[in-house]
């Protein structure tokens, strides 16, 4: 039986278990008869699951899905059990709204062994005209729930791999969602006027490449000021019923520790003070470090969304030029680079798990930087 179960990693880097079992042969068709179990988070549920069918089919029990007809929607329920325990929560409630919005709409009621390539690409093409930059996204989804309906011989072929994809023609435009050196200076100084709180909070995106929901996850506990360092290995997320919790983040190189400039620290021991005095009036006692750095009067995690209103009061207030919340991490990469750094420095500063996505996203630099270049460019000609 030990041969029966398999240990496989999933793209997440987890370990997984699953076993198949031999039925028998389809009398209809003549097709192999398993039954294809995965996603298990141990091998003892593996071999507790692999017993149980294994007795059904002894038993002449196990009645063979292939024996049963699936629509789409049929499918995904299937499929959705087993992918569930593969993934974050919230990658499977974003995933749930694909579906639903999206896959579920257009192809739902279709019999899977009578899914054409026609009525995917038909499909393909609405997703396309709704979300022209993400109905690939839509697609990939698709496609993965029909291998699984392939890998429990439901089907022979999966019918979206033959679709063609809609080039999307993106028009060209500067990218312009960071600020200049002297445009964050403003920024800032408009944002103490505001309310510290939310000077804080994008003084630290800003000066540490942070992403929001890391920010916002971040409990005192990771920030030491004996050696000026940031431990970043949570992150806030949305899970089903847009249930708010804290989990690890978006990928293993996102869990990291980083240098932070005095002057940052110090606005961080202010806000600790002025924080510790606030919630104190409220009941809640903050000298422990086990306290989120940005907590609401509940002592809760800020939903995400919360920091674009805060990002809209001071825009308003200095008539500013508005970037997103996310534009600060793109701020931070633009001005790491004016500074000097490599493109591997800001790769392992920002957390991302491959250079392509630094080289990608923050290939632009400032005008002052591009101007920096030309100049030294002439010097070295005319020289």
């Amino acid at each position: 039986m030990d041969n029966e179960i398999k240990e496989y990693t999933t793209p997440s880097g987890q370990s997984r278990y699953g076993f198949n079992i031999y039925v028998g042969k389809d009398e209809a068709t003549g097709h192999t008869i398993q039954v294809k179990k995965q996603g298990f988070k141990s091998r003892d549920a593996a071999e507790k699951a692999y017993y149980e069918y294994k007795i059904k089919v002894l038993n002449g029990e196990y009645e063979p899905l292939t024996h049963k007809r699936y629509t789409m929607k049929d499918l995904f329920k299937l499929w959705s059990k087993t992918y569930k325990t593969t993934v974050k929560e919230s990658t499977y409630a974003t995933a749930l709204l694909i579906f639903n919005n999206h896959i579920l709409k257009e192809l739902g009621n279709f019999y899977i062994d009578k899914l054409t390539i026609f009525q995917c690409q038909s499909a393909v093409n609405k997703w396309f005209e709704i979300a022209p930059k993400a109905y690939k996204r839509y697609i990939r989804y698709a496609s993965r729930m029909l291998n699984y309906a392939v890998d429990l011989e439901l089907i022979d072929k999966n019918p979206m791999k033959k679709v063609v994809r809609p080039k999307y023609i993106e028009q060209p435009t500067e990218f312009d969602n960071f600020y200049s050196k002297d445009e964050l200076k403003k920024y800032l100084d408009c944002a103490k006027h505001v309310k510290y709180q939310y000077y804080v909070f994008f003084r630290l995106l800003a000066y540490s490449g942070m992403r929001k929901g890391e920010a916002l996850a971040l409990k005192w506990n990771r920030v030491d000021f004996l050696h000026n360092t940031v431990r970043i290995d949570k992150s806030v997320s949305r899970g089903l019923e847009n249930r708010l919790y804290i989990s690890t983040p978006k990928t293993r190189t996102s869990i990291r520790t980083i240098h932070l400039d005095k002057q940052t620290m110090n606005v961080l021991k202010e806000w600790r003070t002025r924080q510790q005095k606030e919630m104190l009036k409220l009941g809640y006692n903050f000298l422990s470090t086990d306290n989120l750095v940005f907590a609401t009067y509940q002592n809760k995690p800020y939903q995400p969304t919360k920091t674009t209103d805060w990002n809209n009061k001071i825009c308003k207030y200095g008539n500013l030029r508005h970037i997103t919340s996310h534009g600060f991490r793109h701020t931070h990469a633009s001005l790491l680079f004016d500074s000097g750094a490599s493109m591997k420095e800001v790769q392992k500063r920002l957390g991302h798990s491959s250079i392509k996505t630094t080289m990608d996203v923050y290939t632009h630099v400032t005008k002052q930087s591009e101007q920096e270049t030309v100049t030294e460019f002439e010097r070295y000609m005319e020289s």
